[in-house]
């Protein structure tokens, strides 16, 4: 049984990226006993086998699906999109020379890596159209997912009663979401400057550039040498001066000397280190 796991562990962390330590077995256990059923699999090995074999696209996304993690809400950590609006972007438009009163040709690009089923980049594009109208007409949000089924949920932008009640407050629900009886629509007011693809941070190439990166609450479950891979590909897909977000708990201290840690409030973020001057220590 030990083996058996150590090999499924070793094909689901090449697949997705996820490290499942072993007092996490549970979790393999619980999420993907169904899938053995469901494709006529005796055993763990001959799971990992398949995944390795990389042949059946179905089955991938099912296990992609069953053993990631898509816990979101909308606005989560609201103190990252108040700086988002009274720091961020206006220090964004002072750095490169941008004039509120002429943003003809102007774009801000935006990534909300790991979006699960899309509550950051709607929330991001709803506090734009609340406090700067005019920013949010020049911004584009690529979300992105590993799992195609939530990225399907996120593209239909339909959200039951349960999760527009958590941290939706009634003022934006009512302005902009419609009551289709199933579910709340979100209007293509804000939908229509999101894009959402799938895409896998630990194999796929990264899209890009972008002016800010959101990666919230995803690399916590990669060991480190992932972790600095993916933040060094975020580097150099971000413009100069470009922004980071990460999860509230997370840092990239002993991973990246690039970046300079900036606050807002409870809010923190990274800033790309033009001065190249070392930061933190790897």
């Amino acid at each position: 049984m030990v083996d058996e796991h150590t090999l499924i562990r070793e094909a689901l962390q090449t697949l997705t990226g996820v490290k499942i330590d072993p007092d996490k077995i549970y979790l393999i256990e619980t999420r993907l006993k169904d899938i053995l059923s469901e494709y006529s699999l005796s055993s763990f090995d001959q799971m990992a086998q398949k995944i390795k074999e990389g042949t059946d696209q179905n089955f991938l996304n099912r296990v992609t699906e069953k053993i990631t993690t898509h816990e979101t809400r909308f606005f989560r950590d609201e103190s990252i999109f108040d700086a988002l609006v009274v720091q961020i972007i206006p220090e964004w438009l002072e750095k490169r020379g941008i004039s509120r009163m002429n943003l003809e040709g102007e774009r801000l690009d935006i990534w909300s890596a790991a979006c699960s089923t899309g509550q950051e980049p709607y929330s991001i594009m709803m506090m734009l159209h609340e406090k700067m109208p005019d920013i949010a007409a020049i911004t584009r949000i690529l979300g992105t997912d590993i799992s195609q089924e939530t990225l399907d949920k996120a593209k239909k932008g339909v959200f039951t009663k349960f999760e527009v009640d958590r941290g939706l407050p009634e003022p934006i629900l009512n302005k902009y979401f419609t009551n289709e009886g199933t579910g709340f629509k979100c209007s293509d007011k804000i939908s229509s400057h999101i894009q959402f693809q799938k895409h896998n941070l630990v194999s796929d190439p990264f899209p890009g550039p972008f002016d800010i990166v959101f990666l919230r609450n995803v690399a916590i479950y990669f060991d480190d040498n992932v972790k600095k891979e993916i933040y060094s590909k975020i580097k150099k897909i971000t413009k100069p001066d470009g922004i980071l977000v990460l999860g509230s708990s997370e840092n990239l201290s002993g991973y990246m000397t690039d970046f300079i840690l900036r606050e807002f409030g409870l809010a923190r973020y990274y800033e790309i280190n033009s001065s190249q001057v070392t930061i933190f220590k790897q």
